[in-house]
Order: structure tokens, then sequence, then C-alpha cells
């Protein structure tokens, strides 16, 4: 074990030295001498295919400049940047057969030297890609290219030259270009020159004032027939018209971020027919006019606009603003001030997008309702709505079934987020999420929210927990969301229907225990009623002082027998005043106080019993009351069958009735007939002598 060690020890000693001693690092296939102050290259292995020496003073550059790397032919990438370079020889990279990319920016080299060299530089078909950035105006200018007679399939870097012009004469001497970047000068005019392969063409950062005109002559021929990328940032172009991009039909993706524009005109993409990416951000600080149908194109997949100003005086007809664009799959957009839209202003403008996947609006302004924004957008994955006026998510936005994966609403007015509008299926399936730098209102109703901020994946969300804080109630204002708790009780108060049902349960079970307690005895305690009422009130008539020969208590059911039986019997045949409460009783008044009244005033009290009798509650009480008035004021009580009472209706009462009284029965037999009226008569006896 200390023998292994000790090697590993030697062989890391001579590895340091190795590197170090000759001002050189080794990182697989590349080396990397750097800032080193070398004057010449140092010793590089056989395996070594990227060189880069930069920062360094090697002077000059000849054939012998790579002495010491034992395999230039495996080198591919060499990058020989500020270097001090003032020389450079024809033969400089003699044997560098696999030689694709040379980089010899910030080297100040002689231009008879580099105008030489690139004169052979026909030779090397291999090189594909060539800078020579930052090597100054007198370096890099007209009579650098003087000599070129034609280009490989070359890509060359011309940035941060100081350029002011590029003339016609220069071009038509790199016709054989794929690319050609001249980002970074101070180009006031670009003339074009037939340049059939170039595909790409840089010219940011410049002074351009109008785009380059494309067209040969007045014909729809193009003097870059295969050019497929257009950039031209950061210029001063401020005019697009209906032609500019006519000879364009190759063109895949154009950038004109950060220019003065102040016109999209109708259909000005029209003969672009493989455009799918085009950026016009940032265009700011001036009024600008989108024409109906200006974006209009069948191969347009990526649009990028930043025009700032009212979007109503933008727009000069919002619904067809972004009509006319059925492949449009990401609109983003900053800025344009919307605030004074209309749901349905902002509705009818974004409505014909139904193929966006991926939607940002950075800085409108929107206040809007949410769904006018992103309504009808089934394939959305990516929405980006942040630093707008957003009070509320809608229903149905954002819901288990939507493909929403990355969703950011931070910086707007959302204060209160519903577990219905954001349900938490949706939240767990999402890569990015962020709603941080909203005016939170920290109460129970954003619990669920709050609990679900401590739960989830903390890389998912965004600015999570700095960007996330209460903006009120005043208890929690400023506090961070992770800060907020609240008691089961506090965000679980008792509600009315359950103060109700806490009060008053316990009183519904009593009243319904009582209740049914009373309804069971309720005859009993109409009859005690009954009694108090009797002892404070009642009077004995003397005499015969009374208004009635007798109460007559029946259930309706029998009320004909009553009818034709026994009214004629004791009023017309005797002359009785009988008291039949559906004749006699007034209209109005406490039915029972009218029942005992008129049993007072009754000398007796005839009872006509049956099986309905029993099961009538007002019979029941006057059958008690004159049990009571013939035990206590010794009232004569008549009680009369018509029909035998089934035991099932022999209740206490009857019972009792029946044990104390003597009763009559009635029968329709002819004997028995005559013996009930002698019976009859016998029992009402003192009324018979008048």
């Amino acid at each position: 074990m200390e023998v292994f060690s000790t090697f590993r020890i030697i062989f890391c000693v001579l590895v340091i030295k190795f590197v170090y001693g000759t001002g050189c690092r080794f990182h697989g296939d590349i080396a990397k001498c750097v800032n080193r102050n070398l004057t010449e290259i140092p010793r590089i292995p056989g395996n070594i295919t990227q060189l880069i020496v930069t920062g360094n003073d090697l002077g000059s550059i000849a054939n012998k400049t790579f002495k010491n790397v034992e395999n230039v032919g495996k080198i591919w990438k060499l990058i020989l940047s500020a270097n001090r370079i003032v020389n450079i020889s024809v033969d400089a990279f003699q044997g560098f057969t696999a030689l694709s990319e040379l980089d010899l920016s910030s080297n100040k080299i002689n231009v008879n030297d580099l105008k030489i060299w690139l004169h052979h530089i026909s030779q090397n078909y291999h090189i594909n890609h060539l800078l020579m950035n930052k090597m100054g105006r007198y370096t890099i200018n007209e009579e650098t290219f003087s000599l070129l007679n034609t280009t490989p399939a070359l890509r060359l870097y011309l940035e941060h030259n100081g350029l002011d012009q590029f003339t016609t004469s220069t071009l038509s001497r790199l016709k054989g270009l794929k690319l050609l970047d001249l980002d970074n000068n101070n180009i006031v005019d670009l003339k074009l020159v037939t340049m059939d392969s170039l595909e790409t063409l840089r010219v940011s950062r410049n002074k351009l004032n109008q785009l380059p005109n494309f067209c040969i002559g007045n014909s729809s021929e193009s003097f870059t027939k295969n050019l497929t990328i257009l950039y031209m940032n950061l210029n001063l172009i401020s005019s697009i018209h209906n032609d500019t991009f006519r000879c364009l039909s190759t063109i895949e993706k154009v950038q004109l971020a950060r220019n003065i524009i102040t016109s999209c005109p109708s259909y000005f993409l029209s003969s672009c027919h493989n455009l799918t990416y085009l950026d016009l951000s940032s265009n700011v600080g001036h009024s600008v006019n989108v024409y109906p149908y200006a974006f209009a194109s069948n191969s347009l997949e990526f649009l990028k606009i930043g025009f700032n100003g009212n979007a109503l005086d933008i727009y000069q007809s919002i619904p067809d603003t972004y009509s006319g664009l059925p492949k449009l799959e990401q609109l983003k957009l900053m800025y344009t001030n919307m605030m004074y839209m209309s749901n349905q202003n902002v509705s009818d403008l974004f409505s014909p997008l139904t193929s966006l996947k991926i939607f940002e609006c950075f800085k409108c302004q929107l206040k809007c309702k949410l769904i006018s924004v992103l309504g009808n957008k089934p394939n959305l994955t990516r929405v980006n709505l942040k630093s707008n006026y957003f009070q509320a998510i809608d229903h149905g936005i954002f819901t288990t079934e939507s493909k929403i994966t990355e969703l950011y609403l931070g910086m707007n007015k959302i204060a209160h987020v519903s577990s219905e509008t954001l349900p938490t299926s949706f939240l767990n399936k999402l890569s990015y999420f962020d709603l941080s730098q909203n005016p939170f209102i920290c109460d129970c109703k954003l619990v669920w929210f709050i609990d679900w901020l401590r739960t989830a994946n903390k890389s998912r969300i965004q600015y999570y927990p700095k960007g996330y804080t209460c903006a009120s109630p005043s208890r929690w204002a400023n506090k961070r969301l992770e800060e907020v708790h609240f008691s089961y009780l506090e965000c679980h108060p008792f509600t009315i229907p359950e103060w109700c049902g806490l009060i008053g349960g316990p009183l519904v079970v009593i009243i319904i225990i009582s209740g049914a307690f009373i309804y069971q005895n309720r005859w009993n305690i109409k009859h005690y009623i009954y009694m108090l009422r009797k002892r404070r009130e009642y009077m004995p008539l003397n005499g015969e002082n009374f208004t009635y020969d007798a109460f007559v208590a029946y259930n309706k059911s029998v009320v004909q027998w009553v009818k034709d039986v026994l009214i004629p019997l004791l009023e017309g045949e005797y002359n009785l005043k009988l008291c039949v409460h559906d004749r006699d009783f007034p209209v109005g008044g406490f039915i029972n106080d009218t029942i005992v009244q008129h049993m007072r005033e009754s000398r007796r009290l005839i009872l006509v019993l049956s099986n309905s009798f029993v099961n009538s509650d007002w019979c029941m009480f006057e059958l008690k009351v004159a049990h009571s008035m013939h035990i206590e004021d010794n009232v004569e009580v008549i009680a009369i069958l018509i029909e035998d009472i089934e035991a099932k209706n022999m209740n206490n009462s009857m019972k009792v009735l029946l044990k104390t009284t003597t009763y009559l029965e009635w029968t329709e037999d002819l004997v028995g007939h005559e013996l009930f009226i002698t019976k009859l008569k016998d029992a009402m006896g003192v009324a018979l002598n008048h």
C-alpha cells in the first residue's frame, strides 16, 4: 500500500512538472497555452487535435513555428488569437491537412502578408471556419481580399473591425462564402452582389438604416438565392415594405431585434415560403403600426415581438393581427401596453392562435381575465405572463388534462389562489412554476397553497421562499409564506349552521323528547290544565241553573246516529235540550275552552262510545273531563255503547269509565231497542218529569 502511494506521488510530480514546465495545460486531446507570454509554441503531444494558443508573444507565424507540435496533421482546430502576430508566411499552416477551424483574431497582421496568405487559402479547402475578428480596419479592408479569386465553402468572421463600409468589389471576391459575419462594425450601407453559396449573413450591431436589397434589379431573382439565416439586430432599420423580403424565398430565420421599425405592412412575409423564425423584439421608443395580416405565413413557427406603446394604437385590426398563422407554435411578446384592452379585445387578438405551444407576454400590462388570453389553446406547454396585472386565476384553465409543464405568473396582482382554479394535481406535474412577487393575502384561504409550497419539490418553484411574501393582513405583512401558520380553530371556526347545530341539536333532541312525552300524555295534560282552571274559576251552579239538559260527546263517525236516533228521541219526544257540538258550538275561540264551558252548562253528560271515539283526541279529552266532573262534582255521566269496543281500542280511560259508570248498549233488536229506550228514560228521569 505504501509503495502504491509513493508511485502516485511521483506520478503527480512528473505530471505537474510536464504541464507547468511547458507552459501549457492538457485535457484529453485539447492543449491550452494561455497567457504565458510564450515566444514559441512548446512541445505538444501527438494526440492533440485542438490547440489553443492565446495571450502570448509569437510575433510571426511560419511553418517552423509548429516544429514542437508532434502531429500537426491531426489538429482540426487552431486558435492563435491575441498573440501579437505581425507577420504570417504563405507556408505557415503547411502540413495541417485536417485543419478546419482557424482563429487569427486580435492580431495586427501586416496587410500584405495577410492578403498573400489569403490568396493561397484556395489550397486549403479543408479550412471552413476562418475567424479574423478584432484585427482593425487597417488590417481588414478592401485590399486584404484583393488577391482572392475564389473561396472554398468558407465561414468568414470579421467582427469588431471598425468597418464602416463593405464594398461590392470586396463582396465579389467572397462569392464562395457559406457564412459572412460582419457583426459589431460601423457599416451604414450594404450593397449585395451575387453570392449563390451564402447561407448565413450576420450584420448585427452596425449602423444600417435600411435592409439591403436582395433582388437583382426589378426581378424576383435573388443575390443570395440560398440564404437561410439573416441577423440584423441592433441597427437603425426603420422601415419594412411589402417587397422587402420578396427575393428571400429560401430564408428560414430572420432576426431584426432592437431596431426602430415603425411599420409592419400586411402580408410582408408572403414570399418567404420557408420562414419559420422571426424576431422583431425590443423595437421600442417610437410609435409602430401593425397592419392586418402583417405576420400571415403558412410556415412561421416562432414569432417574437417587442413594440412598446398602446396596443389599441399599434394594432390596426385587432382580430386580424395574428390571423393566418396556422403553424405558429411560439409567440413571445414584450413591452406592449395592453392595459386598456377589454376582455373581448384580448380574446379576439389571441384566439386565432390555436396551435401555440409556448406563449409569453412579458410586461404587457394585461389586466383582463386570464381566460381571455389562454382560452382555446389546448396545446400550450409553456406559459410566461410575468409582470402584468392579472388579479385572479379563472376556473378551467389549469386542469390535470392540461399539457402545460411550465407556468410563470410572477409579479402580477394575484392575492388569492384557489385549489379549484390551480389544483395540486396540476401543480405537481409542472417542471417549473413561478408565482413569486404577488401581493398574497395570507389568510385561511391560502393555507392549502402554503402547505403545498412547503412540501413541493423546491427546485421546480422559482424564487421560493424569498419571493413569496404576504402583503396583508398586518399580522403577516412582509412575512414569507413559509413562516405563516394557523391553528386548526383559526381556519375552521364554527359556521352559523354549525353553531345552530351545536346549540340547536340538543334543543331539538329535548324538544323531540318533550314533544313525544307531551303527545303521549296530551289528554292527561289537557285534563290537568282543566282541573287547575276549574279550581281557580269554577263556581257551582245552584238549583236548575243549566243551559242544557245533557251534553253529548261523540265521534263524527256516529253523527248520523245522533241526528237520527238520539236527538229525535230526547228533544223531539221528551222536550229536552241537548248540547251537540256540530250545532251548538260557537265559531272561534279555543275548542278545549268551549268544550269545558258547555259541559259545565249541562246537567248530564252523554258519551256515545264507539271504536272511533277512542281514536279521537277531542273525544278522549271530553271523556277525561266527564270522568273528573263525575268524580269531583257528582255530575251524572251516561255512557252509550252503540257497538262493541275492540280490545285494541280499550285504553285505560275507557276501562275506568266502564267500571265506574253504568252504560247503555244500543241494539237494532226490537226487544233490545225497547229496553234501551226504557233505560235511557230512567237515566234522564229528572228531565222526564218536565
